[in-house]
């Protein structure tokens, strides 16, 4: 199997070369609205991180202007989609969800079918061959088979650089040595029964 031919990497001189491509820069940037929250659902900071990259952003000439919600109002915005009022003149959104699965972690975003109100794919994504991806990635049961398949609509995720992912945070946990018995869940639920301290 291939891997993604698009690399992620931090590269300033290269990002301000394509923006400046595209008629772009810090002196005349290109403005995005994008929905954010404050708190909610467990998110690590999302204004302060969502300001780190607003900076970062406005470094190459692109500049973002926040529209903060209520975390519920802004899931409520996610599942009616881009094309409804609420979400007046944004051209973003920014949120936090899972990966655990082909479904959450890549189908349910961009799948054709799942467009508002069927679904979250709140920019109305369509990709033939994406969707073909998708298809054969529920009705392939052989378990080889169907990882090919997984890899390549990653490699096309990745490649078309359909988000901007930010944090990969696997259920962090800090905690002191003192500590016992805490056993690490495989999800959101922890068990505080079996714990002591020293």
């Amino acid at each position: 199997m291939a891997s993604p031919v698009f690399e992620v990497k931090t590269d300033l001189a290269a990002a301000k070369a394509l923006m400046a491509q595209a008629g772009y820069s810090k002196d005349k940037p290109l403005k995005v609205r994008s929905i954010i929250s404050f708190a909610g659902s467990g998110q690590m900071q999302p204004q302060v991180m969502n300001e780190f990259i607003q900076q970062n952003l406005a470094e190459i000439g692109i500049q973002v202007e926040f529209d903060v919600r209520d975390w519920n109002a802004l899931l409520s915005n996610w599942r009616a989609g881009v094309k409804d009022a609420s979400t007046k003149v944004a051209t973003t959104t920014n949120s936090s969800y899972f990966s655990q699965d082909p479904f959450t972690a890549l189908i349910r975003h961009v799948d054709s079918g799942l467009m508002p109100p069927k679904g979250t794919n709140w920019g109305y994504y369509s990709d033939k061959e994406m969707d073909a991806l998708f298809d054969g990635i529920r009705t392939e049961f052989d378990t080889k088979a169907q990882l090919a398949l997984i890899q390549k609509a990653h490699e096309r995720y990745v490649n078309e650089a359909l988000f901007l992912f930010v944090a990969h945070d696997v259920a962090p946990r800090a905690m002191s040595r003192k500590v016992k018995g805490f056993v690490p869940p495989q999800n959101w639920f922890l068990d505080f029964s079996s714990i002591a301290m020293d």
